[in-house]
């Protein structure tokens, strides 16, 4: 079947439709080829290694740019691309078989040999010799003479000859296929019509304009998207991603020295400065303070003031190749340089059951609470009195340049584990502190709510013991100063631990005893 269709095949090419002469792709091919001669026969002949490497780069690039001539009138796209191994291992890629008859070109539409790789050096050698760089602007090899990471040398790479590089949907070709008089139109426009594809360009001395991406992987295609993604291979691979939004070269993101975060008073920056890694001749260093208006960083240090929020980015100046950077946020808070104070207790809201009996005192500097009934009757007119009830007493402390977090004595406390009956004890009470603060200058009210919890008399000292619980550690107190918000927690410290035991928030007070408590405090902040 075979030899049926190619001397049919060759048949027809004998036929009244032959012609003499060479189609445009044919001609570019043999340049190409031709190209591949003369760099392989300037090698041989010299004896100047460095020459011949040159000569080599040289024909080899201008082949190079011929292929991606080809590729781009063939409806691909490197747009956004900066590796030059990335760029040829997306033209190794092949059209859908589908596409394979009406596309100009090879039949596969690959246009590379699947081995080709780059030798990629991030620096010149010692002789300070051109190298490739990938023009992403131009979107061609260019040679010259600049640090930076380039192509020193291509070359073959046997261990890819198996490599798939998958597939590819492509626009349009500027070249169609005409269906009705069977043959090859091109189209209206071209991409890049006064583009030297043959040239490589003479090298020069300033530093390639792309920036370069080592990591840098082929998205799928132009519009449409890829249908099938690459396979092995080195450098490139395959990749998905929107054609319509090529990924550029990133600007690095901007140093905010000292970095953000909450500050003693005594430490807390006044100035803060910028620094950038990103070169001068592609970006502006930018700044926004409060999520104001963005303006450009001249090098001066930048006042800092309490709750301020500072901004930078590197703002791309030429945005064809390097897309500006991410922006980095600091916030400066400042810590108040101490609490001063005093406060006054009274006690009320008091909770228990229906023989609930109470005696409050809030007068003084010291406030007391005591609740239950001491007395038992015995009947017939008479009672046993035991004399003792429970009771709680407040004493406030005053307190100077307390610094935030940090624990200090807000209020001495008594605690008498008495002898009541009849359920008429207290379950719960509330003592309000009025807060006089002169640093800062405020008044303030907070509620400590208590939890009284009466246990059965038992031979173990400790499940006999009362408890006082502290309900909300965690107070309703609440100020802000400089952007940053105080609370005020609560804790239990025992003075005695013959009389009363600490556990969490509940002190422990033995039966009988009475305890001699202190009440800590702090100020804490968000930040």
């Amino acid at each position: 079947m075979m030899a049926a269709r190619v001397s049919a095949f060759r048949s027809d090419v004998r036929s009244s439709h032959w012609r003499g002469g060479f189609s445009l792709l044919e001609l570019i091919i043999m340049i190409s080829i031709i190209g591949v001669i003369v760099g392989t026969g300037a090698a041989l002949l010299t004896d100047d290694s460095d020459s011949a490497r040159v000569a080599k780069l040289l024909s080899d690039t201008a082949t190079l740019n011929q292929m991606v001539a080809l590729y781009v009138a063939d409806g691909g796209s490197l747009a956004g691309l900066t590796n030059p191994q990335t760029v040829l291992d997306k033209m190794k890629r092949s059209r859908p078989q589908s596409e394979w008859q009406q596309h100009v070109g090879i039949a596969s539409g690959k246009l590379l040999d699947v081995r080709l790789r780059a030798q990629i050096t991030t620096k010149p050698d010692n002789s300070n010799n051109p190298r490739a760089f990938w023009d992403r602007v131009k979107q061609r090899f260019v040679i010259r003479q600049a640090s930076g990471s380039a192509v020193s040398d291509f070359y073959l790479d046997e261990s890819l000859v198996s490599a798939d590089f998958g597939t590819e949907n492509r626009t349009k070709s500027v070249v169609s296929f005409n269906s009705a008089k069977t043959g090859w139109v091109w189209g209206s426009s071209v991409s890049n019509p006064t583009a030297n594809y043959l040239d490589p360009q003479p090298f020069m001395s300033p530093a390639p304009t792309a920036g370069f991406d080592p990591d840098e992987t082929a998205d799928g295609s132009s519009n449409p998207p890829t249908d099938s993604g690459g396979g092995s291979g080195g450098g490139g691979g395959s990749g998905g991603g929107d054609p319509d939004q090529p990924t550029m070269a990133l600007l690095p993101i901007p140093l905010i020295t000292p970095v953000g975060g909450t500050f003693a008073f005594s430490s807390f920056p006044t100035t803060v400065s910028i620094s950038s890694s990103a070169p001068a001749e592609v970006s502006k260093l930018m700044y926004s303070i409060n999520g104001g208006a963005w303006q450009e960083y001249t090098g001066s240090s930048i006042p800092v003031i309490p709750a301020m929020s500072l901004q930078a980015r590197n703002q791309t100046t030429r945005p064809a190749e390097y897309a500006t950077s991410l922006i980095n946020t600091q916030t400066y808070y400042r810590l108040t340089s101490g609490f001063s104070g005093t406060g006054e207790g009274s006690w009320g809201n008091a909770l228990g059951g229906s023989n609930l009996v109470t005696s409050i005192q809030n007068s003084g500097t010291t406030s007391s609470f005591k609740s239950g009934n001491t007395k038992l009757d015995l009947g017939n007119g008479t009672y046993l009195d035991a004399g003792v009830e429970n009771s709680l007493s407040f004493t406030p402390e005053s307190f100077d340049t307390i610094t935030p977090n940090t624990w200090f004595d807000f209020g001495a406390m008594q605690i008498l584990n008495g002898t009541t009956f009849y359920n008429s004890e207290a379950t719960g009470v509330t003592l309000t502190v009025n807060l006089r603060l002169t640093q800062p200058s405020i008044s303030v009210t907070t509620y400590i709510n208590l939890g009284l919890v009466s246990t059965t008399n038992t031979s173990d000292r400790l499940a006999s013991a009362d408890i006082v619980q502290l309900i909300n550690p965690t107070t309703d107190f609440t100020i802000t100063i400089d952007g940053v918000q105080y609370r005020l927690e609560l804790s239990w410290v025992s003075k005695d631990s013959t009389s009363s035991v600490v556990q969490g928030n509940n002190l422990h007070v033995y039966e009988g005893a009475n305890a001699a408590v202190e009440l800590r405090a702090r100020f804490t902040s968000n930040y």
